[in-house]
Parts: C-alpha cells; sequence; structure tokens
C-alpha cells in the first residue's frame, strides 16, 4: 500500500530561494524514494506567507480532503515579525500563538496519521537592511520553540529539536536572505528530517 506524506507550513517549508527549485520537502521526498523504495506519494501544502493562524485554518480542509500516513508541520517564523527595536510584536500574542498551535494540531490528530513538527531556525539578523522596518529576533525564536515543543509533549507529538546545531553552523553559507535557507541548506534540512523520520520509525 502507498503511504502519503504531507507538509504544511510557509515559504521555507515549500521551497523558497533553493536555487535548484527543489525545497527540503521535495529532496526529502527522493531521499525516501531513493533508500526506501517506491511505495510512497508526496504532496506539499505550504503557502508563502503564511502564519500559525493560516496554517490552523487552512489545515481544516487540506488535510480532510486527502489521506495522510505522515503530516510534517514547519511554520511559524511569520508569527514573529516586529518593528525594529520595538518590543511591541505586530502579529500576534503569546496566547494567540499557543491557541493556534492548539487548534492546528488537535485537528491533525483527528486524522490518525502520524505527525512531525519540527522547530524553528535560526535567523541572521543583520542581513536585515538597516532601513527594515519589520525584523525578527533570535530571542524570539528560541522562545517560540519552546512553547511549540511544550504543546507537542502535551500532546505526545513528535518534535524535531534543530535550532541549537544549526546555530553552531555558518549560516552565511546556507541561507539566501536573514530567513530562508538557500539550496545547500534545503539539502541538509531534507537529510535530517529524513534521519529523524527513520530513526522515530515514521516512514
Amino acid at each position: 500500500m502507498i503511504k502519503n506524506i504531507g507538509m504544511i507550513g510557509d515559504s521555507i517549508s515549500h521551497g523558497y530561494y533553493d536555487e535548484q527549485s527543489l525545497g527540503w520537502f521535495c529532496r526529502l521526498g527522493e531521499l525516501i524514494l531513493a533508500r526506501n523504495g517506491s511505495g510512497y506519494m508526496f504532496n506539499n501544502m505550504s503557502q508563502a506567507g503564511d502564519n500559525i493562524a493560516d496554517t490552523a485554518n487552512r489545515a481544516i480542509y487540506e488535510v480532510f480532503s486527502r489521506h495522510f500516513d505522515l503530516i510534517i508541520v514547519s511554520v511559524g517564523i511569520n508569527d514573529l515579525r516586529r518593528r525594529k527595536n520595538s518590543d511591541l510584536q505586530l502579529d500576534f500574542s503569546e496566547g494567540a500563538r499557543m491557541m493556534y498551535w492548539n487548534k492546528l494540531l488537535d485537528t491533525l490528530l483527528l486524522t490518525k496519521a502520524k505527525i512531525l513538527v519540527t522547530d524553528l531556525l535560526p535567523i541572521i539578523e543583520n542581513r536585515y537592511m538597516e532601513d527594515a522596518s519589520l525584523v525578527r529576533y533570535n530571542s524570539d525564536v528560541v522562545r517560540y520553540n519552546e512553547i511549540i515543543e511544550n504543546i507537542c509533549r502535551e500532546k505526545k507529538i513528535n518534535f524535531f529539536a534543530r535550532h541549537d546545531r544549526w546555530i553552531g553552523r555558518n549560516l552565511q553559507e546556507l541561507f539566501k536572505d536573514a530567513l530562508h535557507p538557500n539550496s545547500e541548506g534545503h539539502k541538509i534540512i531534507a537529510e535530517e528530517v529524513y534521519d529523524y523520520l527513520q530513526g522515530n520509525q515514521l516512514l
């Protein structure tokens, strides 16, 4: 029986700025087919610009219109935009983000599919231009990863924490801009996610 693997997320999940126009989910599919055989199909439902509210609302019709054996969730960086040097977060309070994460994961749990949530990768703060009005900060990324991980733990959902590993890498060579990976970055993400899925018997 063919297994159906779905992805839902934002522009990073969609594969933006991969110079080879693949993205890490497509690269992940290639790895799975090469190493595990041909019994898989893949569906990337990610949308550029999506935040957690968009993803939670869209998941209601996206995932129930298909039968998934595994759903990968990778979203959240668009929730963390701030005005530069401001303590005022533009998009969502912490409580609102928690509400939408609970809504999203409760929806996915109804499908009976296996679920994997990835954390947010670090960003390159100094790549924001001097005149940029909207920026993101790594301190917000760290705090948000803690929130997402705690929700996943409560719901017994797989959470793949990569941030600490990535913070020690040369992000200048792996990112196209402040937050989007380039081809090499997407390649590394695909390999890491594959290893996690294989090691945790999710394939």
